[in-house]
């Protein structure tokens, strides 16, 4: 998986993440672009793609991949690593919005069970109020 799909995927702060592997020398920015650094993690490898543009130069670009199965490693390191804005601002949101959806629902069985309960006295009282009337 490409580092920028990884970014993607786990809604990571571009900044953050790629200042993180540059400093920490996972990877190297070169001309081309991000190469695998000194320190990579086992299954990180550059990945050379060459195109042509229209004035017919040969563009060659690299970015850096990692093994799938070794994302999560990639990821527990990153996320250890003390830094503050781990995440976009949009994957916050997600997270806050999902807190306030738990919230809510949490709210919303609270009220099941009181009108439950009230609509449970309720019939116990009118069947006294009946029977008192008799």
């Amino acid at each position: 998986m490409k580092l920028i799909d990884v970014k993607r995927k786990y809604g990571l702060n571009q900044n953050t993440f790629y200042g993180w592997l540059r400093e920490n020398q996972l990877i190297v920015k070169e001309i081309t672009g991000y190469v695998v650094g000194p320190n990579a993690l086992e299954g990180m490898e550059t990945s050379t793609n060459k195109r042509v543009n229209e004035d017919g130069e040969v563009l060659i670009t690299t970015q850096v991949t990692i093994d799938n199965q070794k994302v999560p490693q990639l990821l527990e390191r990153y996320e250890t690593s003390g830094l503050p804005k781990l995440y976009s601002q949009q994957k916050q949101n997600d997270e806050q919005e999902k807190m306030s959806i738990i919230d809510v629902a949490k709210r919303l069985t609270i009220l099941e069970k009181q009108v439950y309960i009230l609509t449970e006295q309720l019939a116990i009282t009118m069947k006294q109020n009946s029977r008192e009337h008799e």
